[in-house]
């Protein structure tokens, strides 16, 4: 019979497999906004709305995500942060959280000891059992703690928690501990737990324990990109394949897995720096000549290729992300006011702040190609100063944004439609009068911010459930408007406390993210369409220059002169600001 592994000595990401869409030997040059290309269309909280990130930001060194809270050499300063990034992370949220959770032991800082034994928990409350050890714990509990709800984790050679309560404790424990800690806790209590199990017993527990963690690596493999859990992952996969030769099939299989998605999201992440690359290239002459009409001939045919843009992008976007960049947020506002409060006393020398760009990289990228969409609209109708150019761009984009309602690609409609409605574009009274406007006032019902968008949110659930009934099949496309789950995920942490007023934690919290991210957003990640991808079309769409938002109101105004005099008055600044 082989030992025990001692608990002392121990220390997915979704990309297409598609074809990349940038090809190197593209010739058209093109530049970037100069100014933030926010879209403020987009119904996130206003608060968010530095959720983009402009192409300058994506820096092409990408510090690695911190091993140790303490470890200086794994900081940089936050204005070098802030001028890369925008953003910047620190601990304090999590220091902040861990003085009001005592159980969050922090975790040592040599690798060799990353597994350490559970710190001894005061007497409490026990959780109530429910009538089968395997149900989900009961969500109106008072009193969980972190580390009861750890334990709901810990399988025996008997028991392994049902995925309905593993995804809600893997996704939003996070709000409470380091998903590094969460492993170093949930490694611990099952490996302590073969001491009083015959091999046989302690072989059952550690199968149940390996589907967990292999679930964890297929379901949030962002969790694994920084070298605190790696390390962590190595060591525990060698101490299982010391203590059961027999693992080493499952071992393997995890590791190999888990490093081949994290190897497509570098690539893929690799990709998108080349999109921004080749996107901040200097405006040519041409590429003001030319038209979406030229390049692609009907508005359905530019439809089905946002779509495919759409579903590339969506699919590489890891369920953590988006719980994960309101946790940054976080952090970023702990660290500004920290920066605040020693500047006032005078003792401000260099702020060690760390952020690691790759934990929110897809679902910020996500973000910028809806703004990007946006603008891509606004500036293919304003650069052309000929009336019937616009009148047909404008209907042409109606057209197209119908179609992508019809494909259930919600995303698109929204960025299309905003667009549409930006002030530069909005103000041409003579050439919307020209334009026939019928489908545009149904869509424009999609928009409606009255209950709670309940029109869109109709049309949203049908979608899903029809998509469901026949097990996404080819073609059984929803794409929801990411801004609005964005907002849901938004309101749910903020809105929704953390502690329940017995002091234990709001299990329901817990499942209402999960649910409004995993069922309501990842799961459309199964979408599939069978229309033909045109890589030509798709180059123009996403590489093509578009206006800032003073260029945009600029052209607008050579479209149609200023007739008001706030419009006068807007054109002189925006003359006088670019002398």
């Amino acid at each position: 019979m082989n030992s025990v592994p001692s608990s002392a000595g121990l220390s997915a990401v979704r990309c297409t497999d598609e074809t990349p869409i940038y090809r190197a030997n593209r010739s058209c040059r093109v530049t970037s906004n100069s100014t933030n290309n926010y879209q403020h269309y987009s119904h996130i909280p206003s608060t968010l709305e530095n959720t983009h990130l402009s192409q300058k930001q994506y820096s092409y060194t990408v510090n690695q995500r911190r091993g140790h809270a303490n470890n200086p050499r794994q900081h940089i300063n936050v204005e070098t942060t802030s001028r890369l990034y925008g953003k910047s992370f620190s601990t304090a949220y999590y220091d902040r959280v861990r003085a009001q959770v005592y159980l969050n032991t922090p975790m040592h800082s040599q690798l060799k000891s990353a597994f350490l034994p559970p710190k001894p928990s005061t007497p409490q409350e026990t959780p109530p059992k429910t009538s089968s050890d395997n149900e989900d714990p009961p969500l109106d509990y008072p009193n969980y703690t972190i580390d009861s709800l750890i334990q709901r984790l810990v399988p025996t050679d008997t028991y392994k928690p049902k995925v309905t309560f593993i995804n809600p404790m893997l996704m939003c424990s996070r709000l409470h501990i380091r998903p590094s800690i969460l492993l170093n806790k949930l490694a611990c209590l099952s490996i302590n737990s073969l001491r009083e199990s015959t091999h046989d017993q302690g072989v059952r527990i550690m199968t149940n324990f390996l589907e967990i963690l292999s679930h964890w690596t297929e379901t949030f493999p962002y969790d694994f990109r920084n070298d605190e859990m790696i390390s962590q992952l190595e060591e525990l996969l060698r101490k299982l394949n010391s203590y059961e030769p027999s693992f080493r099939s499952i071992t393997k299989r995890i590791d190999k897995q888990l490093r081949s998605e994290l190897s497509k999201l570098d690539d893929y992440e690799d990709y998108i720096r080349q999109l921004n690359k080749m996107s901040s290239k200097s405006l040519n002459q041409m590429t003001l000549n030319t038209n979406i009409i030229d390049q692609c001939s009907t508005p359905i045919l530019f439809a089905e290729q946002v779509t495919h843009i759409e579903l590339s992008r969506l699919k590489a976007i890891g369920a953590e992300e988006i719980l994960q960049y309101f946790i940054t947020k976080s952090a970023n506002e702990d660290a500004r006011a920290e920066t605040k409060e020693i500047k006032a006393s005078g003792q401000l020398k260099s702020s060690q702040v760390a952020h690691d760009i790759k934990l929110t990289f897809n679902f910020e990228t996500y973000i910028q190609w809806f703004n990007r969409l946006t603008f891509f609209v606004a500036t293919e109708i304003v650069k052309h100063t000929q009336r019937r150019l616009r009148i047909q761009l404008i209907t042409y984009f109606i057209d197209a944004a119908y179609h992508c309602l019809l494909l259930n690609n919600f995303n698109s409609m929204f960025a299309i439609l905003g667009g549409l409605n930006m002030q530069p574009v909005k103000r041409l009274t003579r050439t919307w009068a020209k334009v026939s406007l019928e489908k545009f006032t149904q869509l424009e019902q999609f928009k409606n911010v009255s209950k709670n968008f309940t029109y869109y949110r109709t049309q949203l659930k049908r979608a899903m459930e029809n998509a469901r009934t026949r097990q996404w099949q080819v073609d059984r496309i929803v794409i929801p408007f990411t801004s609005l789950v964005s907002q849901d995920v938004y309101f749910i942490k903020t809105r929704s406390k953390n502690y329940t007023t017995e002091g234990g934690i709001n299990l329901q919290k817990y499942y209402s993210i999960s649910k409004c991210v995993l069922e309501e957003f990842i799961q459309c990640q199964q979408s599939n369409c069978s229309f033909q991808r045109n890589d030509q079309i798709i180059n123009f769409i996403i590489t093509s220059p578009t206006f800032s938002e003073d260029a945009l109101m600029l052209a607008s105004f050579e479209c149609e002169p200023a007739t008001t005099a706030y419009e006068m008055k807007t054109l002189a600044e925006l003359q006088s600001k670019n002398q």
